[in-house]
């Protein structure tokens, strides 16, 4: 029974010594003539944020959709029991009959089954232990590509998580987010400053974030999110060392302070 034991204990060892924190960043902007003025400063943001906090993040921008499954395809074959996953999107997506979906790059919009379903990604990253997906979602607005698909309804919640997995959005379930600002997000710099100075678990860094930009824009926009956690989780702790100092500037009335730029 010890020696029983003292197997599972070195194996457990072995994981956490070999376990890692990695992080997938995507930025699309492009949509033929409709742009997000905001996705790649969101993009750059998230991906400076996870960096600091010792993630190994992969960042990519403007793909289109044989780029992006390569590039989760990629991502999924890095990922390993005992690893943390973070996946981050910044784009258009669109719903279908309670199905959430990320829209590439303009170069195939409108191409038959050329949209990344939101729930095969949840199920690439449920290879590692704790994985995790926010997104910066925008809805289509109206013309020729809302055309090709029908007035998008706004996101769903998702009907299965995987365990120990995390979602979050910039909408609430159902609403539409249309973009806004000329630099970076509300969700995202309230996330991400969030997620960079204090110990939050992670349902308290959802509602924080949640009750920041829901004041913010005065109850128009409220973020969503679940999850499946069997423990506690927080991306970082005050003990750890950063990769490099990170402090997000002011964000018009919010507080912060530092000299990130973008």
């Amino acid at each position: 029974m010890k020696k029983h034991l003292l197997i599972v204990m070195l194996m457990l060892i072995s994981l956490s010594v070999f376990a890692q924190r990695k992080a997938l960043v995507i930025g699309n902007s492009r949509y033929g003539s409709d742009r997000i003025p905001t996705s790649l400063n969101d993009a750059q943001l998230a991906a400076d944020a996870l960096g600091a906090i010792n993630y190994e993040v992969t960042h990519l921008q403007d793909l289109n959709y044989d780029e992006m499954l390569k590039a989760l395809d990629g991502f999924k074959a890095k990922l390993r029991t005992g690893d943390t996953a973070v996946f981050y999107f910044a784009g258009f997506t669109k719903q279908e009959a309670g199905r959430n979906y990320l829209i590439p790059n303009a170069q195939n919009v409108g191409k038959t089954g050329q949209l990344i379903s939101v729930d095969v990604v949840l199920e690439s990253l449920s290879r590692a232990t704790n994985s995790f997906m926010f997104l910066e979602n925008r809805t289509l607005p109206r013309g020729f590509f809302s055309k090709l698909w029908g007035r998008d309804k706004g996101l769903s919640s998702i009907q299965r998580l995987n365990q120990n997995q995390g979602f979050a959005m910039a909408s609430d379930i159902g609403k539409d987010l249309v973009a806004q600002g000329e630099r970076y997000s509300i969700f995202s710099y309230s996330l991400f400053n969030k997620m960079t100075s204090e110990m939050y678990n992670y349902p308290d860094l959802m509602r924080a974030v949640q009750e920041e930009v829901s004041a913010y824009t005065a109850k128009a926009q409220k973020p969503f999110w679940q999850a499946t956690l069997q423990a506690p989780f927080t991306f970082y702790e005050p003990i750890q060392n950063m990769k490099y100092p990170f402090r997000l500037p002011a964000y018009r009335g919010l507080d912060g302070g530092g000299s990130y730029n973008f």
